[in-house]
């Protein structure tokens, strides 16, 4: 029953971290979108949330590039995969 519990926790915070960015997203608030975004990247990887957060990321950063703010979609860019990084290490130690 107490580990179900402690599998239960992390699902909830990605769960909250994908709510609290999509929200900001769709309020027009992506600066602010990106920093749930890419934790829930950087600390949960394999969770189905983290797919949908990268998804949402790479579209940030592609829409800014489509706007001529090439200097930011490439901060975005490098952002991601600094969190993507973060995988890689912890995977091979």
């Amino acid at each position: 029953m107490a580990k179900q519990k402690q599998e239960s926790i992390p699902e909830a915070i990605c769960a909250s971290l994908l709510r609290v960015a999509s929200a900001l997203d769709e309020q027009g608030k992506v600066h602010q979108a990106l920093a749930p975004y890419l934790k829930l990247i950087e600390r949960y990887p394999n969770s189905k949330e983290a797919s949908v957060a990268t998804e949402k990321v790479l579209a940030i950063a592609e829409d800014m590039r489509e706007r001529g703010q090439h200097h930011m979609a490439i901060s975005v860019f490098d952002r991601l995969e600094a969190a993507s990084q973060t995988l890689r290490v912890s995977e091979n130690p």
